[in-house]
């Protein structure tokens, strides 16, 4: 079995664990380190465990705040709200709110900072006159835990070039902790605004899904992902709720587990071979549900949240449904379907939609034991029908909570 070494390259998953004043937030990152390149890029810390070690270890380390990544007030800024300028398509409707993320190059007249500048900025403050915002990267206030897997060791033949990856900046920098709110303050995403749910195809639902789509919303490893990491969260015995369900679900099969899946196509649930039962109901027409007080386990809404025009009051009943303690997980990726997917979901960060379904639990009051999960960078399988458009796996983004 192969060791690390100056000439390996090294199949690797970062999985980073922090805490917020909310709850408990883990990223899987997946990434292939050339040692003989981007050793020195790694941090110290890193570099003295990694070297030595074979397919199948682990080990373990901690960063306190601001080791990876510093946290400075110098890069809190202050403008005149006038100056929030986002490009002229935008400018007549996009309105800056407390909490949410935009562009560093909408706001203008800040030093060396370009309209071309995408990185994620954050309003903390907001009043009729001025914008206070944060260009720190969002992961810098907190400690993480690092578990590193070595997944695989193989000995690179040859050196030809290529580019350098700072792994840590790549998984880091522009994602990890946009999810969750400042300082405890509520992120404004406008779920008041009945034009924050409008979609492209406003016909029903029962319409647009009334052909059976016999397919996956994901590819392999992305469903791999959500299954291993529902064999840890959910009950191994009990009623489940597949809400939203289709073709394909992706709870662990188990005969201690009880699956009943709601959706829109008969054909799609017929031949899901997870599901012991199903419903046809249209969500956005009711989001009132045909179960009894406390009825489940558990229930996992995968790949859908999106679509959902009435969430505050679907979430009102998946509460109502649940048990004391149970469990509500909403997985989603970045994949949708554009006629049918909420405006609102358009236009947020794929980290920030995990802050916009942890707002509306919070808003729903009864929730607790938060937790979110992330997982990215991984290599899409070789016989995916999108490999030849792109080589990484769907990324993979999981809000957990219990009922109170």
């Amino acid at each position: 079995m192969e060791a690390i070494n100056e000439k390996s390259k090294v199949d690797t998953i970062f999985k980073f664990t922090w805490k917020s004043k909310l709850g408990e937030h883990v990223e899987n990152y997946f990434c292939r380190i050339n040692i003989w390149r981007e050793f020195e890029l790694l941090p110290e810390t890193i570099r003295q465990s990694i070297i030595g070690k074979v397919s199948g270890e682990r080990f373990k380390l901690r960063f306190n705040a601001g080791e990876l990544f510093k946290f400075s007030e110098e890069n809190i800024l202050e403008i005149e709200r006038k100056n929030f300028l986002p490009p002229k398509p935008f400018r007549f409707f996009m309105i800056p709110r407390i909490g949410r993320f935009y562009p560093l190059g909408f706001f203008k007249g800040l030093r060396e900072v370009f309209p071309e500048n995408y990185k994620p900025t954050r309003i903390i403050e907001l009043n009729n006159k001025n914008i206070k915002i944060d260009t720190n990267i969002p992961i810098a206030k907190y400690e993480l835990d690092l578990e590193v897997y070595i997944e695989n060791v193989f000995y690179k033949i040859i050196e030809n070039g290529g580019e350098c990856k700072d792994w840590i900046n790549i998984a880091l920098e522009n994602g990890p902790g946009m999810q969750v709110r400042y300082d405890g303050i509520e992120t404004d995403f406008d779920i008041q605004n009945t034009e924050s749910f409008k979609r492209e195809d406003e016909k029903e639902d029962s319409i647009f899904y009334s052909q059976p789509r016999i397919t996956t919303h994901i590819d392999a490893k992305c469903h791999e992902n959500l299954v291993k990491l529902y064999e840890e969260i959910l009950p191994k015995k009990g009623r489940i709720l597949d809400l939203m369900s289709s073709y394909q679900s992706h709870i662990p099969k188990s005969e201690n587990l009880e699956v009943i899946g709601i959706g829109l196509n008969e054909e799609e649930m017929r031949q899901n071979p997870i599901l012991d039962s199903f419903f046809i109901h249209d969500l956005n027409k009711s989001p009132y549900l045909p179960f009894s007080n406390e009825e489940f386990d558990a229930i996992v809404c995968d790949l859908s949240i999106e679509y959902v025009t009435k969430p505050v009051e679907l979430i009102n009943e998946l509460k109502r449904i649940l048990k004391p303690r149970g469990i509500l997980t909403f997985s989603f990726s970045n994949r949708y379907f554009p006629d049918k997917v909420i405006k609102l979901w358009i236009d947020l960060q794929e980290f920030e939609r995990m802050g916009y379904v942890l707002e509306l639990l919070l808003k729903a009051g009864g929730f607790e034991d938060f937790k979110t999960f992330s997982f990215r960078g991984f290599k899409r399988p070789y016989d995916d029908k999108y490999f030849g458009c792109t080589l990484l796996s769907d990324p993979l983004y999981v809000v957990y909570a219990k009922k109170s």
